[in-house]
């Protein structure tokens, strides 16, 4: 795509900033190719010395994961060597398991996924590797390794849970140092067209405060260096978070928010600022949650991070980042930022005053961590699984959760400690104290403390029925004592019996009646 010409005239761009307020996921084209404003998530990890085959062959164990999770969306494939497109299959793309095995240390492995057939074209769904290597001689990386996804914003509104417990198993699967998520432009398949997205970036960030920039191809090396602003989810990994002489209970205390979620990991924490990304819309002011983060993670912020791609040259119709506007835009979560403007910058009310209806800040750890707060937990996404856990104790995983889905414990909101079972089974220790009758028989019954083993029946192990401890008589029996029955197992069964009469069936069963209370007898007149 030339770009001695305008990519796009002011009409478009206004056009585009209204179609991204309805819905975040929109797109602008022409017939030459379409870009869009994607949901993404990137990973970013440091090479270590002689682990290039290990590294390579984990990213295709996440691109394999990626790639079921999204129902295997893919069409096009590019060559590890050549970084030729092809059509997903194609016999020309080697076996990357194989290619991994056999590529040098020293030289980077690249590998891409898309859905869309034309490489000038942002996608809906891709995945993009980059392994980097580490230099033995000057005994550092020389970049950051990276993983970039791309996907559609309905599919993770539908499968946002899914989507978390991926992420969170892969930052610690491939010991990531930094990784973000929220909006961005999809950057295409073809190099030569980040062009266009650097122009769309610099006309629409002054629009959307939430809107990211991520270019693996600069970041790889920038973020070496620092950090750059989150706008939704981000890893504060240990060895960033040590850099800011902070304890992981530090970080959680000046990010003590109730709409900011913080799970614990062993590579770090992962903090989401909200329930969902947003852009963030410029006329709505500064958002609350990313300033937050932002005056936490200031010392550790690279100002210096290159935006400028390509940059600007005389002649350029079509504006582009500056150095100086980069570090303003850097620099837009900041208190005494510039960014758009100084006349269109005003700070956002937050989303609800305190006291008004919002939750406390949930605590989430992955199974394998110890617990970091005494108290009531429950497994994400899996029901019956409330238990309490006392601080250092290791969280477990789930038995009945999915082969290979990491089990994620949240702590519950309501610390109110259950109340006793009222079934148990033979063999299990009462969970009350009184009298217990059989499930299936509730003439039959028997007296227990407070854990003491249930009994079997007739060598049967049986279920047993907790039930309130006053005076019973059974049908066929006689009445021990006048007045008011009832029926504990049917609402609105209710009998008056006087003393020593026999005690009635009930639709020709027998059960155990309870007594409850003196009451006259019904009026026969």
């Amino acid at each position: 795509m030339s770009t001695t010409h305008q990519l796009f005239t002011a009409e478009e761009r206004d056009l585009f900033i209204e179609l991204l307020k309805e819905w975040p996921n929109s797109e602008s084209g022409t017939d030459v190719a379409s870009h869009s404003v994607s949901p993404f998530i990137s990973f970013y990890f440091p090479p270590k010395p002689g682990n290039h085959v290990e590294a390579t062959l984990l990213m295709l164990d996440v691109h394999e994961a990626f790639e079921q999770m999204l129902g295997k969306p893919y069409t096009i494939a590019t060559h590890p060597v050549s970084e030729r497109p092809y059509p997903y299959g194609s016999s020309r793309i080697p076996d990357l398991r194989k290619a991994a095995m056999e590529a040098y240390e020293a030289e980077a492995f690249l590998f891409n996924f898309t859905d869309e057939q034309n490489h000038r074209s942002s996608p809906t769904t891709a995945g993009y590797f980059w392994r980097h290597w580490f230099n033995p001689y000057k005994g550092k990386m020389q970049a950051y390794s990276s993983i970039t996804f791309y996907y559609r914003w309905q599919w993770w509104l539908d499968n946002r849970d899914a989507w978390r417990c991926f992420v969170l198993k892969t930052i610690d699967l491939l010991k990531a140092d930094q990784v973000y998520s929220g909006f961005a432009m999809a950057n295409p398949l073809q190099f030569g067209t980040r062009s266009a997205i650097e122009t769309w970036e610099r006309s629409l960030t002054p629009a959307f405060y939430g809107l990211d920039i991520d270019y693996d191809f600069v970041m790889h090396s920038d973020l070496e260096n620092g950090i750059r602003p989150p706008t939704w989810g981000f890893l504060l990994s240990d060895p960033w978070r040590e850099k800011l002489d902070l304890t992981r209970k530090q970080v959680q205390e000046n990010l003590a928010h109730p709409r900011i979620s913080i799970t614990e990991l062993h590579s770090g924490l992962w903090i989401e600022l909200g329930e969902q990304p947003e852009l963030y819309p410029v006329e709505l002011g500064v958002p609350e949650l990313p300033m937050l983060l932002n005056k936490l993670l200031k010392p550790i912020r690279n100002d210096e991070m290159g935006l400028l791609g390509l940059g600007q040259w005389e002649g350029d119709p079509n504006e582009r980042f500056t150095d100086p506007d980069s570090r303003r835009w850097l620099a837009r979560f900041d208190a005494d930022s510039d960014w758009p403007s100084t006349q269109k910058r005003f700070n956002a009310p937050p989303a609800k005053a305190a006291g008004q209806g919002l939750m406390p800040q949930l605590k989430r750890i992955i199974a394998g961590m110890a617990c970091t707060q005494a108290g009531w937990w429950l497994a994400v996404g899996q029901t019956n699984t409330r238990r309490a856990f006392k601080a250092g104790e290791t969280m477990p995983s789930v038995d009945s959760a999915p082969a290979g889905q990491l089990t994620l414990w949240q702590l519950d909101a309501d610390q109110t400690a259950p109340e006793p079972a009222r079934h148990a089974h033979s063999q299990e220790p009462a969970p009350r104290e009184g009298r217990w009758e059989l499930e299936t028989d509730s003439c039959i019954s028997c007296i227990r403390l407070l854990n003491e083993k249930l009994s079997t029946h007739q060598g049967r192990t049986v279920l047993w029925r907790w039930t309130v401890t006053r005076m019973r008589a059974c049908s066929g029996e006689p009445c021990p004592y006048p007045g008011a029955y009832i029926f504990e197992r049917k609402e609105g069964i209710r009998v008056h019996m006087n003393y020593g009469v026999v005690m009635t069936t009930l639709e020709g069963e027998r059960v155990s009646w309870l007594w409850d209370g003196m009451e006259p007898p019904p009026d026969e007149g």
